[in-house]
């Protein structure tokens, strides 16, 4: 029998070669799920794991040039695999997944001193983080548990079909379809993909629910009546997300059917009904003032409840933006919050993040429009010969985002500039025209 101090033992890493960007992503890691596996050191020779950025080349060549003298098992982060001795591949961008996995194997190999290199390296991570994901979702968690070789446990690892066990005050909502989506698929689905698990007939409900069915309306109707006040849910979300940013720590905003936490520092919301189900759009649109809507920043008690939540039920979080996207428009439904009018002119303060965000028809090409000038949105409209209502749906979540520049002072009108008859031509434009007789 083993003893324990050899189960348990720490993976000693240091973070010299990882660049900064997975660096933010492993400190995180740390911090949180990984807190009891590894501990980071000043040093590589004082490291007994190491953690190596292969596409960085001056990380690479120091691996190669120094190895020979560390032969230590590695952790290679790249995003083409990487099959060397001694050495398990994760693939970027990282999980925590892969990383719990990968610690498992490692540990083993420290404590049988046995050389390894991974023979299915692909299979390590499956999941991109995005500083919007970099929590394994209940999806992955393998079928059946599986004997452990140490005493840590990655914590969605529990019998299969078990409701996670939450506080009574955060009920956990889970519907057919949610099922469906976790037995179908081992990786999680970010809302700007679930389109791609829904029926024809399920999406255009979804787009119905999203963007409203109202008919267009002639440029000269009174602009009240395409306007409406942001329903409390939604003034209540902005409001969160604002207290968040601004103090850069967790606020929770408390409603009677759920709580939903709003989380800056990794960009997220933990939201335990789900974005596609018929509670939360009722949520949006019927809750109010006398059902509660307080918000509070998160105590420390609070937080490692939180944290606790988060392991029971990861796919229960979302990107920021997306799940403030998709609540502007579930809660609008097509109409225009007050202040924004759709006669006057306006335009992109910069490209929307549509990898993440909840598309709708043409998403795309509204974008692309008010990308290229400030034009109304009647305008946009009329030129993309599309349904008002899309561009309108577009414009309100947008501006939910703080996407949409007002200020006519603001606004960057970009005019080509003709190239002078004065201006130096290169030495291939001086040797074609030659060639052609000029």
């Amino acid at each position: 029998m083993m003893v324990e101090t050899k189960q348990n033992m720490t993976l000693k890493v240091c973070l010299e070669d990882v660049g900064t960007h997975n660096k933010a992503i492993l400190d995180f890691f740390f911090t949180k799920l990984g807190q009891h596996i590894f501990q980071q050191v000043d040093s590589q020779q004082a490291a007994n794991t190491l953690i190596i950025d292969y596409d960085y080349p001056p990380a690479r060549q120091r691996f190669e040039v120094d190895y020979k003298d560390w032969q230590k098992p590695a952790l290679i982060l790249s995003i083409a695999p990487v099959a060397l001795d001694n050495v398990i591949w994760l693939a970027k961008p990282l999980t925590s997944r892969a990383l719990l996995e990968a610690a498992e194997k490692i540990q083993v190999q420290l404590r049988d001193g046995i050389s390894h290199s991974d023979p299915a390296p692909a299979a390590i991570s499956e999941t991109p983080v995005s500083p919007i994901t970099d929590i394994p979702t209940e999806s992955q968690a393998p079928a059946k548990p599986v004997e452990q070789t140490t005493q840590f446990a990655s914590p969605v690892q529990r019998p299969e079909k078990k409701p996670a066990t939450v506080p009574v005050n955060l009920p956990l909502v889970k519907d057919a379809k949610e099922e469906a989506v976790a037995e179908s698929t081992s990786a999680p689905t970010p809302v700007a993909y679930r389109k791609s698990l829904l029926s024809e007939s399920e999406q255009a409900q979804r787009w119905i629910d999203l963007c409203g069915e109202r008919d267009d309306v002639p440029t000269t109707t009174d602009v009240e009546e395409l306007q409406g006040d942001d329903r409390f849910f939604l003034s209540s979300l902005k409001d969160a997300v604002r207290l968040a940013r601004q103090c850069q720590q967790g606020v929770m905003l408390d409603f009677p059917q759920l709580r939903i936490y709003v989380l800056p520092e990794i960009h997220r919301v933990f939201c335990a009904v789900d974005l596609y189900s018929d509670e939360f759009i009722r949520l949006t649109r019927e809750c109010n003032a006398g059902q509660g809507g307080k918000m509070h920043i998160l105590s420390t008690k609070e937080i490692h409840e939180l944290n606790d939540m988060i392991a029971q039920q990861v796919s229960a979080l979302y990107d920021l933006e997306a799940f403030l996207w998709s609540s502007a428009l579930l809660s609008s439904q097509g109409l225009l919050s007050r202040g924004l009018d759709p006669t006057q002119a306006v335009g992109l303060r910069h490209w929307p993040g549509l990898t993440r965000i909840e598309h709708f028809p043409h998403v795309m090409s509204i974008a692309a429009q008010w990308s290229v000038a400030a034009i109304s949105a009647f305008e946009v409209a009329r030129s993309l010969n599309i349904p008002q209502r899309y561009v309108f749906s577009f414009y309100n979540a947008a501006n939910a985002l703080g996407l949409i520049e007002q200020d006519p002072d603001k606004l960057i009108k970009k005019k080509s500039v003709p190239r002078t008859t004065e201006a130096p031509r290169g030495l291939f434009s001086r040797l074609l025209k030659r060639l052609i007789g000029g």
